[in-house]
């Protein structure tokens, strides 16, 4: 049985889906918004880092899965879009994408032939290997369809996740690609993001370094075959540490360096905001730049239930908000479309539930059932995971348009 016309679960019921408003009641709650003011204002702010330090920018598209946003990057300036399976480059491309790396190895048929229909389609598609096992089951399907797939040997550390654990390792992997038919070794990707020391930032520069070695080993060899050779790393957390040992390195002009920041799309108020200080704190050119990236991301549910003196049962749960990076947070409280306070700081969501949320409230608020709280998160990725579509607000959360996610 199929079930057709399914509404999303913040959808309105209202037969006028032209002048909805959150805080009017005009959309079922929990609902996740994108403020339209602060989204502009990060494709800017990332874009202008990027331009200043001179690299490039291909956001991960893991982070919000979601085609309007992808296009907004492009058109902010993106070199490209991150993906993470052929599955997200599939709707990395639909969404206007053309040129892509696959920040993961690509294993299986079926993958590949994802992969292979998208290159075949004119798309430029990166891939990474780090082992060589793999890098003959990609030449043997990709040299069949006579098609080149630009490869990126993955640098990795020991402890973390995937990529050769050495320079050595990666050397050797490239002499062998170069017997390789329907691959092309186009350069480097690497993830600093996994490294955990007693200095982070430190090891981090050491481990940046050590690819910006390896990327000069390669070319010093002549193993680099495709025409535009990359050298890529960074998420959300490190890219300006990235960004400056790289250009400190002096690579050889041909070589690109490209970031990949995911998270910056919405920031939050969470690990992310926490980590953007730092960057302000190590980084002359973050500072240089107009203001700061804004939190765009809100969770909007309801005082469910007032079941205790000190505390409300918010409508919303692990089914609607990232959980694993702290617990969403209220930062205003409206009534009747009228807002009774941004002060929260005292207050606290203290556990989460499937579809319920414990909000400890202080004296200075005197919540009713009905009002509407707005809480920020931490680590936007998972929220974004769990809607199938996020409405788009502007600063009145007047609701501009309903934006599809494809995870």
């Amino acid at each position: 049985m199929k079930y057709q016309n399914i509404p999303q679960k913040s959808a309105s019921p209202l037969a006028d889906q032209q002048h909805l408003n959150l805080l009017q009641q005009d959309i079922c709650l929990p609902a996740v918004i994108l403020k339209h003011s602060a989204l502009l204002h990060n494709l800017q702010w990332m874009q202008n880092f990027a331009d200043t330090s001179g690299v490039l920018l291909a956001p991960h598209g893991k982070t919000s899965m979601t085609p309007w946003l992808f296009q907004q990057q492009l058109a902010a300036g993106a070199w490209g879009i991150t993906v993470a399976t052929s599955y997200q480059a599939q709707v990395a491309v639909q969404a206007g994408g053309r040129r892509l790396i696959l920040a993961n190895q690509l294993v299986g048929k079926a993958n590949m032939a994802v992969i292979a229909a998208l290159l075949a389609s004119g798309n430029e598609i990166y891939v990474c290997i780090d082992n060589i096992d793999n890098a003959s089951a990609l030449s043997d399907f990709f040299s069949a369809e006579n098609l080149c797939l630009p490869v990126l040997i993955e640098l990795g550390v020991p402890g973390g996740r995937c990529g050769c654990r050495t320079n050595q390792q990666a050397v050797e992997l490239a002499q062998q690609l170069a017997t390789l038919p329907g691959l092309s070794l186009a350069g480097i990707e690497f993830y600093e993001g996994v490294i955990k020391s007693t200095d982070t930032a430190r090891t981090v520069r050491q481990f940046v370094q050590q690819a910006a070695a390896l990327a000069k080993a390669l070319f010093r060899q002549q193993l680099l075959q495709y025409p535009r050779a990359l050298i890529s790393g960074a998420g959300s957390v490190w890219y300006d540490i990235v960004a400056a040992e790289l250009k400190k390195a002096t690579l050889p002009d041909t070589m690109q360096i490209v970031l990949r920041p995911g998270c910056y799309i919405s920031h939050d108020l969470g690990i992310y905001q926490q980590a953007q200080q730092q960057v302000l704190a190590r980084s002359n050119t973050a500072c240089r730049l107009d203001g700061n990236l804004q939190n765009a991301l809100e969770l909007a549910a309801y005082v469910q239930s007032l079941p205790e003196p000190g505390l409300a049962v918010l409508g919303f749960g692990k089914r609607d908000a990232a959980f694993d990076a702290g617990l969403p947070q209220a930062i205003a409280i409206y009534r009747n479309g009228q807002l009774l306070s941004d002060k929260l700081s005292q207050c606290e969501t203290s556990k989460v539930m499937d579809q319920h949320a414990f909000w400890r409230y202080d004296n200075t608020v005197q919540p009713q059932v009905g009002d509407i709280v707005l809480l920020g998160t931490s680590h936007p990725c998972l929220t974004f995971d769990k809607w199938r579509s996020l409405w788009l607000a502007d600063d009145n959360y007047n609701l501009l348009q309903s934006l599809e996610t494809c995870f």
